[in-house]
């Protein structure tokens, strides 16, 4: 069984050995200052999600990580990641309906991701599109200057996804 735990600040060394392995897909991210801010500032206010190797404890590998933002009624996926070997495993969405779990409905879910132009992010773009969202937009470019796009779900306070009518 797959546990999402919240990352406590232990675990910043093991997100940054996560943070290497997705560098070649999301650009260069363990030495910017910009980016170890975000994450102290995510792990500190208890919105840094991660699944530790085995379940294991603080400082233990991670197998993959979110980082996100709760501003009632809009929520935001800021930083999704699995390591390679444990991709289409479910991790990745173990983290993103721990996220949904912890939102409090009628509320607006919010990802940026790779857009049609990046062959490397189709699968995220089938992963979040699989979870219920739906294209909302363009949004700026990525770091290597290709697209990337919003996409968007809402949640009814009957727990109904207006994009897919799904129960969560």
């Amino acid at each position: 069984m797959t546990l999402v735990a919240v990352a406590e600040p232990g675990d910043i060394p093991a997100w940054l050995e996560l943070t290497r392995e997705v560098e070649p897909l999301f650009g260069p991210m363990v030495n910017d200052p910009n980016f170890q801010a975000v994450l102290q500032r995510n792990i500190g206010r208890g919105t840094a999600f991660c699944v530790r190797e085995a379940n294991g404890p603080v400082g233990a590998p991670l197998l993959g990580g979110l980082l996100c933002s709760f501003k009632p009624p809009v929520h935001v996926i800021g930083w999704l990641a699995v390591t390679h070997g444990h991709r289409r495993s479910g991790i990745g969405q173990a983290l993103v309906e721990h996220f949904f779990d912890t939102v409090i409905t009628p509320a607006e879910l919010i990802v940026t991701t790779f857009g049609d132009d990046h062959p490397a992010g189709e699968p995220a773009l089938r992963f979040y599109q699989h979870l219920g969202f739906r294209a909302a937009g363009p949004a700026p470019d990525g770091p290597d200057h290709t697209s990337r796009q919003i996409l968007r779900r809402v949640l009814e306070p009957s727990g109904l996804s207006v994009a897919g009518n799904r129960r969560l």
